[in-house]
């Protein structure tokens, strides 16, 4: 953070944030032989706007990259380097902030500084508006509300991380959550903003460079910062997992691993595909007119997420307005994976093992298959039916005798094929939503709310195929069992269900075994089958 000491925290903590470049370099040659280096490296000096912006000209010395001291205490590198570009582009909302607004000046104010005391974020600060008048600016209401959420500063202090402390003694609880404030993209507001001219702000600027002594950008990107969350749904679940998916935080606190199970809920997966819209942590967590400072635990009544309030946090407008009560009932958090025993555990069991069982046969065949033409194998039996098909198609009556399907029956197949094949290009993506095709194809859709449709609107239709498939079936199966007069009792019935093509019989089995046997070169001759071959059949 600007104006914060970036030696605050330690590189080994697996979820840490706020980090610092660490160095073991032991040996001071060497250390000031990189110094050395990194300010010969720089070219030029800072900007006249840039000096502007820091009236204590702080950044003549900070703002090259190799600024750093070996504390030989802990063996650490401490970095005092500052990214001139925030200040000078206008980056975030501390870019018109001095150096001795948050930094004591007592302390700065000679070269070399004195050790400097960690920074209060909750201090009373002074900035100039548009109309150049200083006005006083705090967060000093913040450590109250804290005090009646859930991150407490008490909570906060007992906070033992897997890595080691994220903090170091006297700094601000605020680094935990927060790091140097950028400013988001600002056509989340504002649409059209990529289309507006710097010259639009050029126009500003001829009346009131003078007497509003401000940059117009940097204050239209300020207010548009303000009208969406300062981070992005994903930067927002990373944040919270520095402790929420923290293995010792969580067992001290017996907590489950909410971030994990968020990623694999359709929000997380929403997020993860690049949909800016869906909820957030803070989207469910944070009741409406309060905010983050404010986040209560679930068993509180006050709590969004509580049981009795759960169900309004959901139909609020800017997520599910007009749903159902029984929306709240919706488990976010589940994790199926470790839900063992549960009904959706369960559910999503027989959907693996269905699909394995029901796809992985059949498409081993068809790569088995591909394999037999890549390398040009030939038997005995495709000659064979080469030359029947052949001598058939050259018969007046060949190409009626050769059709397998009436058209109904092909229409049907084509449709149903299409509807597999849009179930498959939409519902991959949401399986598999952090790798880097997943987004590219759901907006090849539109977006994720049309691939959403589409995926519904697919399996509905493919059910109802499906069932209409089924009840074709059994008026064949009737019509043949009709036709069996002759046989008397269950007899008739089940001659009539083993005639229908699909049928699997044992000698489908045998043979099946007989075609692996082939496609995996250990046999030398392909088995020979009726209509439907066992892949169609299963």
């Amino acid at each position: 953070m600007r104006g914060v000491d970036a030696s605050a925290t330690k590189l080994e903590h697996p979820n840490v944030k706020y980090y610092v470049l660490r160095m073991t370099l032991r040996n001071r040659t060497a250390l000031l032989l990189v110094f050395a280096v990194s300010f010969i490296s720089v070219s030029g000096i800072t900007s006249q706007s840039l000096l502007a912006d820091d009236p204590d000209n702080c950044l003549m010395c900070h703002q090259f990259r190799g600024l750093s001291r070996f504390d030989e205490e802990t063996s650490r590198v401490r970095l005092f380097f500052t990214n001139p570009d925030y200040i000078e582009h206008r980056l975030g909302p501390h870019a018109r902030l001095a150096c001795t607004d948050c930094h004591e000046r007592s302390e700065v104010g000679s070269i070399p500084h004195a050790p400097a005391s960690p920074v209060d974020c909750t201090r009373q600060c002074h900035l100039a508006d548009p109309t150049g008048l200083a006005r006083e600016f705090s967060h000093n209401n913040i450590p109250p509300m804290l005090e009646r959420s859930a991150h407490s500063p008490e909570i906060l202090s007992k906070v033992n991380n897997t890595g080691g402390p994220l903090l170091n003694a006297g700094q601000a609880q605020c680094l935990y959550c927060h790091d140097e404030p950028l400013f988001r993209d600002p056509t989340g507001v504002f649409p059209r903003f990529s289309e507006v001219s710097s010259h639009i702000f050029d126009r500003c600027d001829v009346c009131h460079v003078e007497k509003v002594p401000a940059d117009i950008e940097y204050y239209t990107r300020h207010i548009a910062s303000r009208f969406q969350p300062a981070r992005s749904t994903l930067e927002t679940a990373q944040v919270c997992a520095v402790c929420h998916a923290d293995p010792l935080v969580m067992q001290e606190h017996e907590l489950t691993n909410t971030i994990a199970s968020y990623v694999r809920s359709f929000h997380g997966k929403a997020a993860l595909l690049g949909d800016q819209t869906t909820a957030s942590c803070i989207s469910c967590h944070v009741a409406a007119g309060e905010n983050a400072h404010l986040m209560i635990g679930q068993k509180d009544a006050r709590s969004s997420v509580n049981v009795a309030n759960r169900a309004d946090s959901c139909q609020s407008t800017s997520c599910h307005p007009g749903a159902a009560k029984t929306i709240g009932e919706n488990a976010v958090h589940l994790d199926i994976p470790t839900a063992q025993g549960s009904a959706e555990y369960i559910l999503a069991a027989i959907f693996i093992v269905l699909t394995i069982f029901t796809f992985g046969p059949s498409a081993m065949l068809v790569l088995l298959d591909l394999l037999q033409a890549v390398v040009g194998r030939e038997h005995h039996a495709d000659l064979r039916s080469r030359e029947l098909a052949e001598n058939v198609m050259r018969h007046p009556e060949g190409k009626e005798r050769l059709k397998r399907f009436t058209p109904r029956h092909r229409v049907a197949h084509w449709i149903l094929s299409i509807l597999f094949t849009l179930l498959v290009l939409t519902g991959f993506p949401l399986k598999f939503p952090e790798t880097a095709w997943a987004a590219a194809l759901i907006n090849s859709f539109g977006g994720l709310s049309i691939a959403r449709v589409v995926h519904h609107w697919s399996g509905i239709l493919l059910v109802l195929g499906f069932m209409l498939h089924i009840v074709d079936i059994f008026v064949v199966f009737l019509k043949r069992a009709n036709g069996l007069k002759d046989e008397h009792g269950h007899g008739r019935w089940f001659k009539a269900w083993t005639s229908l093509p699909m049928w699997i019989s044992p000698t489908d089995l045998r043979k099946s075994a007989q075609l692996f046997a082939y496609l995996l070169f250990l046999r030398k001759e392909r088995p020979s089958f009726g209509r439907f071959s066992p892949a169609e059949k299963f």
